[in-house]
């Protein structure tokens, strides 16, 4: 909420805010009050004046009590900033960190907070000067001497040791039936006879409950089979009576049954906000299922998702990292633009938490909360920048793929992050992060041209070293993309000699195009049409080669064979060329279906005898289009075109497009116009 600036003219309190982050608050406050008032404390003591503002805000607080309006029209919607800004500057002359700090309300709508922050300022004030209130509850006023005894056993028990001056102060609750509750800080110490009641209570409930488990519906739906969409709603029904019931762990349990009907296709939207009540709980475990049953139902239009920002934003700040892991994880699901605008910055205050998983968690948060709020991308990659050096590898590997995923649309962002990412390619071992960072480099090569000539040297190393064929792949993608095969630079092949980097790149693209595996051969024989392109020289030293991967029962790589075959065609490679493709061409109408007189290969074929074939059968049905024919090579099926008429019509304007070279002299070369 602070990282907003003012618009022009007004001074950028937030940038202030920002220059004294470090200062460290004397009480941990929770909420919007509590935020805000901990930003004031830590701007006012970065200017020595605390005690400055803490008048500005009394003298407020003294207006505000004596006029019950002026407090409405603060949080009136009705009034226009303007106007409301005004009424701040005839309030009396305060200092300027209190001025700004007041438009900064304004400017995020918050001035209704303004009563919550003055008190929690005075909390953080009399902490500042050693003074804790302490606030006991009873169902009767205690006595002085009461109140003595609770004082010193709180200082004997050493929880407010640290400060000067102890106030108590008794609040009176009959509800609470007997005993006491005494607050201070961020303590509650609960011994009052209600609670004790409460867990009695609750322990009985317990112990005689009938409600279903998941186990038990698991194990219901399993036993009903025939009469299953009955025994879901009545189940539906019970979940309903349970999720209204005051007991959390009762209500935990419906969730998570309600979670399970969810996945077989069952609506619960209509408990979101018995969802949001679950991930409330103080208890980790209710606090989880309510965390995934939202990541399960919640979506853009959820209402509830409002009532989530401050909840979230606690569960960020707990000391249990279990907590902070499992908000990062539902906050990454349900993040909404208005909800990744507020909590961009507490989910980035935790890149720097001590736990490494928890700050992998934080950048794949991060990094799906500046998808939905894009503005808050300049505050992420000094972070990412940071990551890039954390001592955890894990942490390292998932700041890179979060940088990966985020410059694949607009990589200009990531240009200051070459430095760490060139040391990266040259020191790490990680496979899978070197693929990473070679697509990146990718992306970011054709923006700045002078990267070709210094990773010329470590991506060369790559290709001619490692033996993952996914990083082999990428390292040429990137080689070819990139302009870096243009570099003119000698570089060394498997056996010592000195060759031109894309010669070497030819050269290990073999292994994907000779491959038994379908998928390395069809991206072996993409990349060679993108080599192609830049040098045809060195791919048509490879025609042979190229020219067997046409009898490929896979279509789709015979389709990415005629792709770079056609840019091969010489006077000497013509004729076998054309000779290959024809009878794929005719074969398709006519041969499998004649059973007696399949070829065992297509060389055995005569084309002269393909074309006197019939086309239909005896009983007068066409044989064109009856099923796909194979031609038969010792056991092995080729398939043919006739199922496929792109590769058919492929095959086609590939013998178009060689036809017109001077080959009218050559008497082996078949009559392409049949």
């Amino acid at each position: 909420m602070f990282r907003q600036t003012l618009r022009a003219g007004k001074i950028q309190f937030a940038r202030g805010y920002a220059s004294v982050a470090r200062t460290k608050a004397p009480l941990t406050l929770f909420g919007i009050d509590g935020k805000y008032a901990t930003a004031l404390f830590q701007a006012a003591a970065s200017k020595n004046a605390l005690t400055t503002v803490e008048g500005d805000l009394l003298k407020l607080d003294e207006q505000l009590s004596k006029d019950a309006k002026l407090g409405e029209i603060f949080s009136s919607p009705l009034l226009n900033k303007a106007a409301k800004e005004k009424l701040i500057d005839s309030l009396g002359k305060k200092s300027e960190i209190t001025t700004n700090f007041f438009k900064t309300l304004l400017e995020n709508n918050r001035m209704a907070e303004t009563r919550g922050v003055i008190a929690a300022y005075k909390s953080l004030m009399e902490a500042h000067r050693g003074i804790v209130s302490v606030v006991v509850t009873s169902a009767n006023a205690l006595n002085s001497k009461d109140l003595k005894q609770v004082k010193d056993n709180l200082t004997k028990g050493g929880l407010i040791k640290d400060f000067k001056e102890v106030n108590v102060v008794n609040k009176i609750n009959p509800s609470i039936l007997g005993g006491m509750v005494v607050e201070f800080g961020d303590y509650t110490i609960d011994m009052s006879v209600a609670s004790r009641l409460a867990k009695i209570e609750k322990l009985l409930t317990d112990s005689i409950s009938f409600e279903k488990t998941l186990t038990d519906l698991i194990q219901g739906l399993r036993a009903n089979k025939r009469n299953e969409t009955e025994y879901i709603q009545q189940s539906l029904s019970e979940i309903q009576r349970e999720v209204q019931q005051s007991d959390m762990s009762q209500k935990s349990v419906a969730i998570d049954k309600l979670g399970y009907l969810h996945m077989l296709g069952y609506d619960m939207n209509w408990a979101s906000f018995n969802v949001v009540e679950v991930m409330a709980s103080p208890r980790f475990g209710e606090k989880r299922t309510g965390y995934l049953a939202a990541g399960q139902s919640f979506h853009q239009e959820t209402d509830v998702l409002m009532l989530t920002t401050n909840l979230i934003r606690k569960d960020l700040a707990s000391a249990n990292a279990m907590e902070v892991s499992v908000a990062l994880d539902g906050l990454a699901q349900v993040a909404t633009r208005d909800l990744a605008q507020d909590l961009l910055g507490d989910t980035l205050a935790v890149v720097g938490h001590p736990r490494p998983y928890i700050r992998k968690q934080a950048l794949v948060c991060a990094c799906r909360l500046v998808t939905r709020y894009t503005e808050g991308l300049h505050e992420l990659v000094p972070l990412l920048k940071e990551r890039l050096d954390d001592p955890d590898p894990a942490v390292v590997a998932s700041a890179v793929s979060v940088v990966c995923e985020l410059a694949h649309a607009n990589p200009h962002h990531y240009l200051s992050l070459v430095s760490k990412l060139y040391r990266l390619l040259t020191s790490s071992k990680n496979n899978w992060m070197l693929i990473k960072i070679v697509k990146l480099f990718a992306w970011l090569t054709p923006i700045e041209p002078r990267l070709a000539k210094k990773l010329h040297g470590p991506l060369s190393q790559l290709v001619s070293t490692t033996a993952a064929r996914s990083l082999l792949y990428e390292c040429i993608h990137m080689a070819v993309v990139g302009g870096i095969i243009d570099v003119q630079l000698p570089v060394s092949d498997s056996t010592g000699r000195e060759v031109d980097f894309a010669e070497l790149c030819t050269q290990k693209l073999e292994l994907f195009y000779e491959s038994p595996d379908h998928n390395l051969r069809y991206v072996g024989l993409v990349m060679l049409a993108q080599l192609q392109a830049h040098r045809p020289e060195l791919v048509a030293a490879h025609y042979h080669t190229v020219l067997r991967c046409l009898d490929d029962p896979d279509v789709s790589i015979r389709m990415r064979v005629i792709e770079v075959i056609s840019g091969m065609p010489t006077c000497k490679t013509l004729v076998p060329t054309v000779k290959h493709l024809m009878p794929q061409l005719v074969l398709s109408n006519t041969v499998a279906l004649q059973p007696d007189r399949i070829a065992t290969t297509t060389a055995d074929v005569d084309l002269d005898e393909l074309q006197s074939l019939p086309l239909t059968d005896a009983a007068g049905t066409s044989l064109v289009s009856v099923h796909g024919s194979m031609v038969l090579a010792r056991g092995v099926g080729i398939s043919n075109a006739t199922g496929n008429p792109k590769y058919q019509l492929a095959a086609a304007e590939a013998i178009v497009a060689m036809s017109p070279m001077d080959i009218a002299s050559d008497e082996d070369m078949p009559d392409i116009s049949k």
